[in-house]
């Protein structure tokens, strides 16, 4: 294996002896006297400015394959920089895809296990994708909804469930099969998330093919936010057509919630988040108003002007997207009597939190929590992406990075520089 360590602007790569440092652009080899010999001259080339494994190719639909080695960006330990490094590509077994990476975006939940001092590794992050099909397993013909699959194709994905768990029998996610993006690294099939050039899919696959006229971008939208946020709504009874919604957070999770509230017949969106670069991508996506955290700080203020809004009737709907430990609380306070309040962001544990349970009770509000996304709702998603959603929800992937900058998109995540930031590990 080659380990490449990505610390600012210098990358250093180890092969068996060889160091090969880039800084400023410029690579230098350096050579151990028995390197090529444990190497041999497969492991790695230097082309001009750039420092490459080689590959076998193959053609498929007109695109290049490499079916040798691949790199991918590996998490190796918390608060330690992900580094590149290489990988076998397995030969492809019945029932199994390869899938050339196109497009990953970096999700909160990645930054939070990047944070997480009891967080395993290795592990290649990446479970919000959009691939394509670099080569098939026999016996692999169709999508979940009946399409059929070529090498070539744009594709979507999950790992199957195991069909025997609690959970899968009820059609939620399966308890036992994590998913792509969580794996060990170091167990064989080792490419099994998002942020490397190649991942494999082990037999009994769930795919979606992508339609040729829509982007990649609108695409892994679909799985950003939205699918989530689809499901919790399904498990609140929905959002009826005039309805008023508050979006508590204006990261993407809270975009997905402006775009489906928008979809599903809302009369009046509210967006609470900050800075104001977000709260001005969240009224492209459909939000009426926008109240701005940076210019009211206090918990207080925002639940008065949500009432001021809304004639002090408080929100039919609203949508905790922000998991801001003040969150819940205001949510409760901005809700109306009888009304529906979902909490979507409240995945990092801040440890007991101060709320005024008597508001759920006096109120008699509806309220639920969702964590994932049921396939079914995936598909919704996707399709309403594909044919129903207008917003261009292609302005929300505002960053992309190679695979060698994927600690700048941990940086441009965290410092919410950018809306979402995409990692396109094959340039």
């Amino acid at each position: 294996m080659v380990a490449y360590s990505l610390h600012g602007a210098s990358l250093v790569t180890r092969a068996a002896g060889n160091e090969v440092h880039r800084k400023f652009g410029v690579f230098f080899l350096l050579h151990s006297p028995d390197a090529r010999r444990r190497c041999g001259r497969s492991s790695m080339r230097l082309f001009g400015e750039k420092a490459m494994p080689h590959f076998k190719e193959h053609e498929a639909r007109g695109r290049r394959y490499a079916m040798n080695t691949c790199m991918a960006a590996v998490f190796v330990g918390p608060g330690k920089p992900l580094e590149v490094q290489e990988f076998p590509v397995p030969e492809v077994e019945p029932g199994a895809v390869l899938v050339r990476m196109e497009m990953a975006a970096v999700c909160g939940t990645d930054v939070h296990t990047w944070h997480d001092p009891t967080a395993s590794s290795p592990v290649i992050f990446g479970h919000e994708n959009v691939g394509a099909i670099a080569q098939l397993g026999r016996g692999v013909t169709h999508d979940a909804l009946g399409n059929q699959l070529r090498e070539g194709d744009r594709i979507l994905f999950r790992r199957g469930g195991c069909g025997l768990c609690a959970r899968c029998a009820v059609g939620e996610s399966c308890q036992v099969n994590r998913s792509y993006g969580f794996l060990p690294s170091d167990q064989f099939p080792h490419i099994q998330g998002g942020f490397g050039q190649y991942l494999y899919m082990e037999p009994g696959p769930w795919i979606l093919r992508v339609p040729d006229d829509m982007s990649t971008e609108r695409a892994l939208m679909s799985v950003v936010g939205n699918h989530t946020v689809l499901s919790g709504i399904e498990k609140i009874g929905g959002i009826a057509l005039a309805d008023t919604v508050v979006v508590q957070g204006t990261g993407p999770i809270g975009m997905g919630a402006v775009v489906q509230a928008r979809v599903m017949g809302a009369a009046r969106i509210i967006a609470i988040g900050a800075p104001p670069n977000r709260l001005a991508l969240a009224r492209e996506m459909g939000a009426d108003e926008t109240i701005d955290i940076g210019e009211h700080p206090d918990p207080q203020d925002r639940v008065e002007l949500v009432h001021d809004l809304t004639q002090g009737r408080g929100a039919d709907v609203v949508i905790e997207c922000s998991g801001g430990s003040t969150a819940v609380q205001e949510g409760l306070e901005m809700v109306r009597q009888g009304g529906k309040y979902l909490v979507v962001g409240q995945f990092a544990d801040y440890g007991p939190q101060p709320i005024n349970p008597s508001l759920i009770t006096r109120k008699a509000v509806l309220i639920s929590g969702v964590l994932s996304s049921s396939r079914q709702n995936i598909i919704r998603s996707f399709q309403a992406m594909h044919s129903v959603v207008t917003q261009p929800v292609e302005k929300l992937v505002t960053h992309r990075f190679p695979l060698e900058g994927v600690n700048e998109a941990f940086h441009s995540h965290e410092t919410l520089e950018a809306m979402v930031a995409a990692v396109l590990p094959n340039g």
